[in-house]
């Protein structure tokens, strides 16, 4: 019997890989775009298109999940996609002196609230069928902070943090949720609309911040991550099928080489801080 897959962010290159991934399945694809009419390539391959920004009022997102469920009757993957970076120092993003976290407010609005409106909406569909997938697509950005992305790293962090309790939560009613972490995949995803700069610049960081926006340039499109492959072990990990049969879907899934050495980095680092100040640590308990 085929799958139903809700998949939002669909214009980007994974969006529309994975959405690619889900029809090859030949499971149903409801592919979300602020315009569907950027999606005119999935409507070619058979996949039902939606208009929906994750950002909008409660009772559009709930119209547009509606209209989904009407056609297909059920709900059982959710892929939360949509998403941007916003780049720049901590201390520069703002937009005005009277308004020093309007632009730091927008990123959370986009990768963090439009992704918990849009699972809100569809939790109870899921309670009500008793079963259902719910796949939030975070970043190795989510394990640690870095120079000039410091809000979106923020960003995936909560993301992991939603995630896990979610699970905790939602599995007895026979729903399960994972945070998918690529890695750096060969999409457009460094370049075009998803970067977004802020407008105030201090110049006393120009020397700290230029490395990384150099570096990001320069491997823009040298990416080591292959998107249809990617694309291909997210639906089988989410479905459980082919190469993933058996596994068990993981709390938080990396995906990429480079994710796997970045994470085991920073358990290492954690591991290390935690024991050097361990002795300390325990020190401040309440005395027996």
């Amino acid at each position: 019997m085929a799958r139903t897959w809700f998949i939002t962010g669909c214009p980007s290159a994974f969006g529309k890989t994975i959405s690619q991934a889900a029809h090859a399945l030949r499971d149903n694809v409801v592919a979300y775009s602020r315009d569907a009419a950027k999606l005119e390539d999935l409507v070619k391959l058979g996949m039902f298109t939606v208009s929906l920004d994750v950002n909008a009022p409660k009772q559009d997102i709930e119209a547009v999940v509606a209209e989904a469920v009407k056609k297909y009757d059920t709900i059982d993957i959710l892929v939360n996609n949509a998403g941007y970076i916003l780049e720049g120092a901590i201390e520069e993003v703002r937009l005005t002196e009277e308004k020093s976290d309007e632009e730091a407010r927008a990123q959370f609005d986009t990768n963090v609230f439009g992704q918990l409106a849009v699972i809100r909406t569809v939790l109870p569909y899921t309670r009500n069928q008793k079963s259902g997938v719910i796949a939030n697509i975070g970043s190795i950005a989510g394990w640690h902070g870095g120079i000039n992305c410091g809000y979106y790293c923020a960003t995936k962090f909560a993301l992991a943090g939603i995630t896990e309790a979610l699970r905790a939560e939602c599995e007895p009613l026979g729903i399960t949720a994972t945070v998918i972490e690529p890695g750096y995949f060969r999409t457009d995803f460094l370049s075009g609309g998803h970067k977004v700069f802020p407008n105030n610049s201090i110049e006393d960081y120009v020397p700290v911040i230029k490395p990384y926006k150099d570096m990001f340039s320069t491997y823009d499109r040298m990416q080591p991550g292959h998107p249809a492959k990617g694309a291909q072990l997210i639906a089988g990990a989410l479905t459980g099928t082919g190469r993933c049969s058996g596994k068990g879907l993981p709390i938080r899934l990396a995906i990429g080489s480079d994710a796997v050495f970045v994470i085991r980095g920073v358990l290492e680092e954690s591991k290390n801080g935690l024991e050097a100040w361990k002795d300390l640590a325990v020190t401040t308990d309440i005395a027996a």
